[in-house]
């Protein structure tokens, strides 16, 4: 089979429709990926992470001390 090389102005053309294609779909991710690496963001995620983790543990606290109580 015969190798097939195609002419530099397809390449070129073809890479160029590639690149405006990623940068307009890429524009929103960065955006997204700033907003969610932001300290603040990262901050306000494990001070909720800390409350729920103490909810479960008041949750299960209490399945250890309501059978207590109805006695």
């Amino acid at each position: 089979m015969v190798d097939f090389e195609p002419s530099a102005e397809f390449v070129s053309r073809t890479m160029e429709s590639i690149r405006s294609y990623e940068k307009e779909r890429g524009d929103g991710k960065d955006r997204l990926d700033a907003f969610l690496f932001s300290k603040r963001v990262r901050i306000a995620l494990a001070v909720g992470g800390v409350l729920l983790a103490m909810l479960n543990l008041i949750r299960i606290a209490s399945t250890l001390i309501a059978p207590a109580l109805c006695f």
